[in-house]
């Protein structure tokens, strides 16, 4: 019998509480152990996912934080080494943010413990569990899942 979509909901939200929390017990360690705010800790992380230094106000936009508060995290961030800043060459005005390579190697270390957390959670199912939530995940995340799920939902 196939389950209706509270009873998916409900398991979904279930299993992502589960996942959520292994995760967020593994950041709040990263950000206790480097003293970091969790704006400050946000800021890394957004940082982390672009490969290119981004301007301060960029920043703050995509976090939805005053240009004050992204700028004193960033002067935060920049004393503990973690971040670099410098004026954009095309725009003097501009002052451009990256991870530094300290904080570059923090963030893959976050990333390990994450990843880590996850397999501990995973290595806690039942093998036969295990299994069946490879199973049902494998069609959901293949690459052209996206598509097929936004012409489902609409």
């Amino acid at each position: 019998m196939p389950a209706s979509e509270l009873e998916l909901v409900t398991a979904l939200e279930a299993f992502l509480h589960r996942l959520s929390c292994t995760k967020a017990d593994s950041d709040l360690r990263s950000m206790v152990e480097l003293d970091l705010s969790i704006s400050q800790f946000r800021c890394l992380i957004m940082l982390g996912r672009h490969a290119e230094a981004l301007p301060i106000n960029e920043l703050a936009d995509r976090l939805d934080l005053t240009l004050a508060t992204a700028g004193r995290n960033v002067d935060r961030l920049v004393a503990h080494g973690l971040v670099e800043r410098r004026e954009d060459p095309q725009d003097r005005r501009v002052r451009l943010v990256s991870l530094s390579g300290a904080g570059r190697a923090i963030m893959t270390e976050i990333d390990e413990t994450r990843h880590n957390a996850v397999r501990a959670f995973a290595r806690s199912l039942d093998p036969a569990d295990r299994d069946r939530l490879a199973a049902a995940l494998g069609p959901i995340v293949e690459p052209s899942a996206p598509s097929r799920m936004e012409e489902q939902l609409s």
